[in-house]
């Protein structure tokens, strides 16, 4: 191609033209790259849950290991064994004394659950009949019969839904169930994991497949930067959301709703998602609250303690375990759970904030302290 033929206008809009081609071919890559990671990850999820489980775990027991082999002189095979030992005695002997309560509840739980939708639906059909029979003006009456109609209509569809729901749940579950033998090389996983923690750090800078020295180095850097943030922001949570359901139980058993130790591991469950522990939690509390006393003091003991737990949590929990490690606000979080989620499902609610961290992490060195320029 002879320049001479184009005027330097045309000259710059074909260059502009070839490098939006070549940024929109970049992004095309990236784009399918993403997608193709995703989809693997999620045909690997049987796999790869339990890894990330021990991984989150060996996350918790990493202090006291650590602790035992540099402050006092352990060999790091003798404090892993010993960490991980009371670990399991801990977790044996709280299942042993949680997992028969559970298991009542629940069978507890599925006998009364037809009888709860019954009367549930049946209050709310007294309630549509009372607001049916209150005085309003004509030209409210038409929307007001209208929209009581569309509800009744309604609220076999959403009981019958409910139910098809809860077996389609059960199902999932049950073919979970099948996949649970990877589950029992969860403490095998834990164990490496902790011994021969050192030689993970070192070995993958290794892998890194850059050959360029200093961009090595920025990338270890990087992903080191990124670990820290995630391994605090896991540790913190976990302890949080235990706290919350420990507390969330306590507090149902104290007003007398029945399930409390099965709405409290829901809640705590739900919490490992900040913000979302007790607004998982009050709608079914609330719920069983009102079916077993069929009155309002009972679902409003059951707010009561919801918001009690909320406040404990954001204000003396959440700022002394957790504090600030990620940087993100609230705003940002509740964003960032709701578009992962989208994104990825499940798995995405729950590493949700990891996730952002790490691309504000990503933004902070190669987008905003650009921008900013040299100070």
């Amino acid at each position: 191609m002879n320049p001479e033929l184009f005027t330097p206008w045309q000259r710059k809009v074909i260059a502009n033209a070839f490098v939006a081609l070549a940024l929109a071919f970049f992004a095309a890559v990236v784009c399918g790259v993403i997608w193709v990671v995703v989809a693997v990850l999620l045909r690997l999820q049987a796999v790869l849950i339990p890894v990330a489980i021990a991984a989150l775990t060996a996350y918790l027991m990493t202090p006291p290991v650590d602790w035992l082999h540099e402050k006092r002189g352990w060999p790091r095979s003798r404090a892993v064994l010993l960490v991980f030992g009371a670990g399991s005695l801990l977790v044996a002997v709280l299942l042993a004394v949680a997992l028969p309560a559970m298991i009542q509840e629940l069978t507890d739980f599925a006998a009364r659950m037809p009888n709860y939708f019954r009367l549930i639906v049946t209050a709310i059909s007294e309630y549509v009949e009372r607001i049916r029979r209150l005085e309003m003006p004509p030209t409210w009456e038409g929307s007001v019969n209208a929209l009581i109609a569309n509800a009744k209509a309604e609220i076999p569809k959403i009981t019958a839904g409910l139910s098809g729901h809860l077996l389609s749940f059960l199902s999932g579950a049950l073919s979970w169930l099948g996949a649970a033998v990877s589950f029992l090389i969860i403490p095998v996983y834990i164990y490496y994991f902790l011994k021969d923690r050192e030689f993970f750090a070192s070995m993958w800078k290794l892998y890194v497949p850059v050959t360029n020295k200093g961009m090595r180095q920025e990338i270890i850097h990087l992903v080191q930067e990124i670990n820290e943030q995630v391994k605090a922001f896991f540790r913190g949570q976990c302890i949080v959301a235990a706290c919350v359901g420990a507390l969330a139980a306590i507090g149902f058993y104290i007003a007398g709703i029945d399930f409390a130790l099965l709405l409290g591991v829901w809640v705590g469950v739900f919490d490992l998602v900040p913000f979302f522990g007790i607004i998982a939690g009050a709608v079914p509390a609330t719920l069983i609250a009102y079916a077993q006393y069929n009155d309002w003091q009972h679902p409003l003991a059951a707010i009561g303690v919801c918001f009690g737990v909320h406040l404990i949590e954001n204000l003396f929990l959440a700022p002394k375990i957790v504090g600030g490690k990620t940087g993100l606000h609230p705003i940002a979080v509740v964003l960032s759970i709701l578009i992962w989620g989208k994104l990825l499902g499940p798995i995405g609610v729950l590493l949700a904030v990891p996730l952002t961290s790490t691309l504000k992490v990503l933004f902070r060195h190669y987008l905003w302290m650009r921008l900013a320029g040299p100070s």
